[in-house]
């Protein structure tokens, strides 16, 4: 008679491999999902300042993305121009420029991505040396990101840090190009 089934040996063995597998692939597994909810949380702010742009040249009016923060924490609202001469904090406090849109609360609203640079990033192209990490929203010394008729904007840059990953959202003065960068394997990409 032919017995089937396994010995108590290579059940143990089999457990053993398998737990070797999980133990490699686990570390992998969370840092593609950081990364991956890194890269959600850029793509929604992509869309966002695309947005504001896009609000800009077909209503004919500046837009402005103004980051600020309130006893509630950091959020986001989109104004828009009432007076022709661009948004300004000072026209948006006498409710001149009006809010069109938010406030946003300024979290990603994905587990392990926040609003921050992470320490020892270098700055992405043409910038050089590391970032520094008191300052992750860098949009002049107001921190609004302005979008004009023309499809021009404020230059300047957004950044989101993971546990382990870095992104850039980036916005170009000229052509109002938005990009979103990912720090990789030692060298910022286009994503």
């Amino acid at each position: 008679m032919k017995e089937n089934g396994h010995s108590l040996v290579e059940t143990l063995v089999a457990i053993g491999i398998l737990l070797v597998t999980a133990g490699v692939a686990v570390p992998a597994l969370r840092a593609y999902a950081a990364e991956a909810n890194l890269l959600a949380a850029g793509r929604a702010f992509r869309t966002e300042f695309r947005k504001a742009s896009s609000i800009a040249v077909r209503g004919a009016v500046q837009t402005a993305i103004r980051f600020e923060s309130g006893p509630d924490g950091a959020f986001y609202s989109l104004y828009a121009d009432g007076d022709g001469d661009g948004v300004q904090s000072t026209d948006i406090l006498a409710g001149i420029d009006r809010r069109v849109a938010g406030p946003v609360p300024l979290t990603a609203g994905l587990p392990g991505v926040r609003v921050g640079i992470n320490a020892g990033v270098p700055a992405p192209p043409p910038e050089h040396g590391l970032l520094d990490t008191a300052d992750p929203i860098r949009f002049g010394v107001s921190d609004m990101l302005s979008f004009s008729p023309l499809g021009t904007a404020t230059p300047g840059t957004f950044y989101l840090a993971g546990e382990s990953a870095q992104a850039a959202v980036r916005v170009t003065g000229g052509s109002a190009r938005v990009r979103l960068m990912v720090w990789r394997g030692g060298r910022w990409m286009e994503r």
